[in-house]
């Protein structure tokens, strides 16, 4: 599986045995998950009536190749179960899918959800774009009106009223991403402060915004992951979000070598976001596509 799975994502850039160090780890992981009731207590077995450890990860084996597939909710909501394909030996066809699909019937799952490298024709819908820096843009010379400074506790008040204000500008500007927008909640964000995560964004000794950056795992990609930025609307328009990216860049090169990497998903509606990733010389390696058989015409599609 491991050896599959290096081959499908080796467009990452990184180096092939890194991507294999980290593929590696990442499965252990997820197959652990298989037996793990830790991992499945987090799911609503109570209120499905179904037991406990259908909520496990499974192998499949069909037409003699490994799938490890997983349940998963949308946005947490019990209404909306899927199941995540979560690694594989071998490709993805109608018959393979309509297996997966009926081995998780009691969960009565709505799609499926898996992760393919950015340039895979789209297959059925996008839902997320991972996002990764380009170690080139650490060699721009820094952007002098641009710091990026740790919060401390004094400015949760500030940082909150930047996240609610910057969302609400957000959630006017792109309504059709109303519902999958999601702010920083206060207790993530009084966590996030305290964890040394939430950078303010100071643009000519003003604070224009805030970004929290958090050293974790995005799928197998080891590095730092933007969890949230925002720029106050009244700072909007200057191209801080990018420039904000770009100074975060060069000190994370500073501080952990050219090794480091960027990361981040965005969705693909959201185009500011997107446009601030690319202008910030971040580039989508990966996307998360749901899908269902159909989307998968026998003897036709293969993923």
């Amino acid at each position: 599986m491991l050896d599959y799975m290096v081959s499908l994502y080796r467009t990452v850039p990184v180096s092939s045995d890194c991507l294999s160090d980290w593929l590696a780890s990442w499965l252990a992981q997820q197959q652990t998950r298989c037996h793990d009731h830790h991992f499945s207590a987090n799911f609503p077995w109570r209120e499905t009536g179904l037991p406990q450890h259908t909520f496990l990860q499974r192998e499949l084996t069909v037409n003699g190749q490994r799938y490890l597939t997983g349940p998963r909710y949308l946005g947490g909501d019990p209404a909306q179960p899927f199941i995540e394909i979560v690694a594989r030996d071998g490709p993805i066809d109608y018959a393979v899918a309509s297996a997966i699909m009926q081995a998780w019937q009691p969960l009565k799952p709505l799609k499926l959800r898996i992760l393919l490298p950015a340039s895979h024709p789209d297959i059925g819908l996008n839902d997320q774009l991972i996002f990764i820096s380009d170690s080139a843009k650490h060699a721009l010379p820094p952007d002098e009106d641009i710091s990026l400074v740790k919060a401390g506790r004094r400015d949760f008040p500030a940082c909150l009223q930047a996240i609610n204000h910057a969302y609400r500008a957000s959630w006017h500007t792109l309504p059709h991403l109303r519902d999958q927008l999601m702010a920083t909640s206060k207790q993530e964000l009084r966590e996030d402060i305290a964890g040394g995560h939430v950078l303010l964004i100071v643009w000519q000794d003003m604070v224009a915004g805030l970004m929290i950056c958090v050293p974790r795992r995005l799928t197998f990609i080891e590095g730092f992951q933007i969890m949230d930025e925002v720029i106050m609307p009244a700072y909007q328009g200057r191209g801080l979000a990018a420039r904000a990216q770009q100074r975060l860049l060069q000190q994370l090169n500073h501080h952990y070598g050219e090794k480091a990497l960027l990361t981040g998903t965005i969705l693909p509606g959201n185009t500011p976001s997107l446009r601030s990733a690319q202008n910030a010389g971040r580039h989508c390696v990966l996307k998360y596509q749901f899908f269902t058989p159909a989307d998968l015409a026998p003897d036709l599609v293969v993923i």
